[in-house]
């Protein structure tokens, strides 16, 4: 903020040989206030007070000060009275103009003998101070309330901007209006006004040929790199400027080349790369890969060491990798393609994953399977296995079917789906059961390894059973058990109820 304020001051003198009753009066009054609102960089409103005086005083000083504050600047003030300027008002050797500045604070007092050989100076009247040209006049007032700043397009990475792009600068300032006369605007790169045939103004009144709020540099290089200003013009020779901002040109990367199988595991690859001679500055790396029978890629982003685990791959898999470096300009171009592979399992025979839903008998080591005549029943069987298994279904000891087999018994049918690489699930399906369906079935995995076999126990009634929703699917070998106690509970609470009531009555 800027202000101007006027002060009286006054110093008295007196002769050794006169008494204070020499003093006739002094009497000060602030009669009226001014204010005119002007705005810039550290300048938002100027403040005039108009001082009348009534003063008749012997062998006295008279002190008019006028205060500027919130520029660099030191600013040209004219005192006038009654709207004449000082000089038509009292003669030069009877005032002096002092000027004190410190720091953004500017004072300048005007000093008016009161008394001289052969009468008295006649300083009674309105007493003003006034901005001289280098203070914005009136019409500029609408300019930036806030000091200027510089914002970029694309904006910067940590004051890096990328090669060979374009960029814009724009300096930006609060409230502001165009001005009726003169630039606006004016840029600074180190110190000196930017010029070149990659630069150019755009935006409101680039028309002119005069700078305007936007800069812009395209095909940025080396020589880009620079410390940038912009100032915001309100009047003839004020100019408020924004912070230096350094820019910072920089290429991205160049490309890795080289990528390692370091180790593998059934679920992992740790790779390693090396980088390019014209490699420049690397902040990280960005790794993309995906089986190599795939099309999505995955991505990770790693920091700056030319090593790297990716994890949570699938087994005996081939993965297709590929490697960018970035830095504060972007990334640069990926690597090659490198393929490679993960281990395979460790071998082992076939585990069977157990029906989660079905009753199990814990006796004979089997699950059990109630259905009613005329319906469909499913048998699950989910084989984890490596090597891969050969599977086989069987009826009360006799081979029924295996999983190459299409010579299936009439009303049976089957499925297979792969579930993982290892997994698949393979599903022997009985048609509109009949009583004689009846039995046990079993699934048999083998591979070299060894074996494992999943048992049920499937019994077809002549009456109809009531499918509660679960009777095609597994189900907790602990559900008929939870069933009977929850009955017993409640036969449990029943019995007690009945015990009490006649208790409660009699204490009633």
């Amino acid at each position: 903020h800027y202000y101007i304020t006027n002060n009286l001051r006054t110093r008295m003198k007196f002769r050794s040989h006169l008494a204070i009753f020499n003093l006739l009066a002094i009497l000060v009054t602030v009669v009226e206030s001014v204010s005119v609102e002007i705005h810039g960089e550290n300048v938002y409103s100027i403040e005039y007070q108009a001082l009348q005086y009534f003063l008749f005083i012997e062998d006295k000083e008279a002190t008019i000060s006028c205060t500027v504050q919130g520029t660099d600047i030191a600013p040209d003030i004219t005192f006038k009275k009654e709207g004449q300027p000082l000089n038509t008002v009292l003669p030069e050797s009877l005032y002096k103009i002092e000027r004190i500045s410190e720091g953004q604070t500017h004072t300048l007092y005007l000093r008016i003998d009161a008394m001289y050989t052969g009468g008295y100076t006649n300083i009674v009247g309105n007493w003003t101070c006034e901005p001289g040209q280098n203070i914005p006049p009136a019409h500029f007032k609408t300019l930036c309330t806030s000091k200027p700043d510089i914002t970029f397009t694309p904006e910067l990475v940590q004051g890096v901007a990328r090669m060979g792009t374009t960029i814009t600068l724009s300096c930006n300032c609060d409230s502001l209006d165009a001005l009726s006369t003169g630039r606006e605007w004016n840029w600074f790169i180190d110190n000196a006004t930017p010029a070149g045939s990659k630069i150019h103004y755009t935006g409101e009144g680039s028309e002119t040929g005069y700078p305007t709020n936007q800069l812009v540099i395209a095909d940025l290089d080396d020589l880009d790199s620079a410390e940038y200003r912009c100032g915001c013009i309100v009047g003839p020779n004020i100019q408020f400027t924004s912070n230096e901002v350094q820019m910072s040109v920089m290429r991205p990367p160049g490309v890795p080349q080289d990528i390692i199988q370091e180790g593998a595991t059934m679920d992992s690859l740790s790779i390693s790369w090396s980088n390019s001679d014209n490699m420049g500055v690397v902040l990280g790396y960005q790794i993309s890969y995906k089986e190599a029978a795939g099309s999505a890629y995955r991505e990770v982003k790693t920091g700056s060491e030319q090593q790297y685990t990716l994890e949570d791959l699938d087994a005996l898999t081939d993965y297709n990798i590929k490697i960018a470096a970035s830095n504060n300009a972007g990334s640069g171009s990926y690597s090659e393609i490198a393929t490679l592979t993960t281990s395979q399992p460790r071998e082992s025979k076939p585990f069977i994953i157990k029906p989660r839903r079905l009753v199990y008998d814990q006796d004979e080591n089997l699950y059990l399977i109630d259905a009613g005549v005329g319906v469909d029943i499913s048998l699950i069987c989910q084989v984890n296995s490596y090597p891969a298994s050969i599977v086989q279904w069987g009826l009360d000891g006799a081979e029924l079917a295996t999983e190459i087999s299409n010579d299936l018994p009439q009303n049976y049918g089957r499925s297979v789906q792969t579930i993982s690489k290892f997994e698949t699930e393979y599903v022997l399906i009985v048609r509109a059961s009949r009583k004689e369906n009846s039995g046990l079935y079993t699934c048999t995995a083998s591979n070299t390894k060894g074996q494992e076999t999943l048992t049920f126990k499937l019994r077809v009634k002549d009456e109809e059973v009531i499918d509660d929703g679960d009777s095609q699917e597994n189900k907790d070998p602990d559900a008929g058990s939870a069933s009977h106690s929850s009955h017993s509970y409640l036969l449990y609470l029943l019995s007690l109820t009945i015990t009490l009531v006649p208790y409660l009555r009699h204490m009633l």
